[in-house]
């Protein structure tokens, strides 16, 4: 064997030495590449899969085997978890390391009820256990405000916890249709009005009776302001027994009580009022008007204006006595709570007015004769009376016959009358 043929005898072996170490390289290449990408692939479906689940527990693999890491709130949910991943082609084991953590149910939500009055409109808003107690609501408010001006936005929940108080809100809406405007807000913590009154005494209503009503059951507080509210108006007038009455009124309950007052002190008048209901204050002086109605009942024509804290009275009397005493009956009625202007004359027929309603019909005379009887003498001393109360007053004696009997000795008869008349009257100081 030459030197070269020994030279290629041993390098024959070497190389198939490299070659099968080549061979080894390539298949463990191949392998581990192949756990690598199944792995990944594995991993990459598994994690899809708990993604649409919606599951977040953690999903690793070694190899074809998965594992497991999380928390959960029962072992019914770790079970399924585990078999979603356990379904994926080619997942050989899992693992399920997820540890089992049970979550409390959140608490009640509680109950809430808030109230919105604005513009005469109420919406009401909040959150209640059941459709019972929302009916309540809603129903005492329909029957303050109106159906048509109550906005229900409650919202009903089985997650809303049910308190005593809410059995209470219902009668609150009584007292909520005195504000103005404002609002109430009714929770655990306590329940709060706001918002703007009329009057002190309404404020002082709406405090008082919402404590009793909510009766210790949540604490109570008020921050109410009084409005500035215009003052109402009022006038009336009297003339040939038709009565106008007109202006403004804060509720109707006032008008109806006026409206009866002048039917009942003027009841042979007709009244036509045109009062309306009107934002306006409710001062105590409305209380006065029945009463200032009665002063004018003997004045004929008469008005009554009250504007900006005056009321004033004018009109025509027929008796001296009586239009002296208008001014003092007006400010008895009335009580310091207006001033009082009086412009109340003495008609000027007022001694015909009255002589005409005193001796029409009358008998002065037995008939035949010229001497006054008993109640003709007493007649006359009450038209004394009328007539010394008019200082202008000028008046004629006159009588009058029928066609029965002489007629010379009926003008002698009727001459002889109106000349005792004329001596009584004298005698009497005329």
């Amino acid at each position: 064997m030459t030197y070269d043929q020994r030279a290629d005898s041993a390098a024959l072996p070497k190389l198939i030495f490299w070659l099968m170490g080549l061979w080894v390289v390539v298949v463990l290449v191949a392998l581990v590449w192949g756990v690598d990408n199944a792995e990944t692939t594995l991993r990459e479906a598994a994690r899809q899969e708990l993604d649409e689940a919606g599951y977040s527990v953690s999903v690793g693999f070694s190899g074809r085997d998965a594992r497991l890491i999380g928390t959960a709130s029962s072992a019914e949910i770790a079970e399924n978890i585990e078999q979603l991943v356990d379904a994926i082609p080619g997942v050989r084991i899992v693992n399920n390391e997820i540890a089992i953590v049970e979550v409390a149910p959140p608490p009640p939500r509680s109950p809430s009820v808030v109230v919105s009055i604005v513009n005469g409109v109420v919406s009401i808003r909040g959150y209640l256990p059941n459709e019972e107690v929302e009916s309540d609501l809603v129903e005492a408010a329909e029957m303050v405000f109106g159906p048509e001006r109550v906005i229900n936005a409650l919202v009903v929940g089985e997650d809303v916890a049910d308190r005593p108080w809410l059995g209470r809100i219902r009668d609150v809406f009584t007292y909520l249709g005195e504000l103005r405007s404002g609002s109430s807000r009714a929770t655990d913590e306590g329940f709060v009005v706001e918002g703007e009154v009329i009057s002190e005494a309404v404020r002082e209503t709406i405090t008082n009776e919402i404590n009793l009503v909510l009766d210790g059951l949540l604490p109570f507080s008020a921050d109410l302001s009084i409005a500035v509210l215009p003052q109402p108006v009022f006038s009336a007038s009297g003339l040939d027994g038709t009565i106008v009455i007109a202006g403004t009124m804060p509720d109707a309950e006032t008008i109806e009580g006026i409206v009866e007052a002048a039917q009942r002190l003027h009841a042979n008048s007709r009244v036509i009022s045109t009062l309306q209901v009107a934002e306006v204050a409710g001062p105590m002086w409305l209380e006065s008007i029945p009463g200032l109605l009665d002063v004018t009942t003997r004045l004929d024509p008469w008005t009554i204006d009250v504007v900006a804290g005056t009321v004033t009275i004018t009109g025509l009397g027929v008796d001296q006595d009586l239009v002296a005493s208008i001014g003092l009956l007006a400010e008895e009625v009335v009580a310091d709570e207006l001033a009082v202007i009086v412009e109340v004359a003495l008609d000027p027929d007022a001694v015909a007015l009255q002589l005409t309603s005193l001796l029409e019909g009358a008998g002065l005379f037995l008939p035949g004769q010229a001497d006054l009887t008993d109640d003709g003498r007493a007649l006359l001393d009450s038209a004394v009376d009328i007539l010394q109360s008019s200082d202008d007053a000028v008046f004629v004696v006159a009588g009058h016959t029928d066609n029965r009997g002489d007629p010379v000795a009926s003008k002698v008869l009727s001459d002889q009358q109106a000349e005792a008349v004329v001596e009584y009257l004298v005698s009497g100081g005329i």
